[in-house]
């Protein structure tokens, strides 16, 4: 999991989408992702890709801006 989470401080501090398995916990954290960036994920579920747009708290903790859904 620490690796999934430095991957994406990574391409966050990159303005890069990442790619998860799944919606991110609520209790991630990102140590070297800079305060107010932005990351990105998309996953399928449910036949569905999913977009999902996080902000980097200032607590290093995530929120859930958007979360969008497109059939596939």
């Amino acid at each position: 999991m620490k690796t999934l989470i430095a991957t994406a401080a990574v391409l966050a501090a990159l303005g890069t989408s990442a790619a998860f398995a799944g919606p991110i916990s609520a209790s991630a954290t990102l140590s070297e992702a800079p305060i107010g960036s932005t990351v990105f994920n998309e996953y399928f579920a449910h036949g569905k890709q999913v977009h999902e747009v996080y902000k980097v708290n200032g607590d290093r903790t995530l929120s859930l801006v958007t979360r969008t859904a497109n059939d596939h």
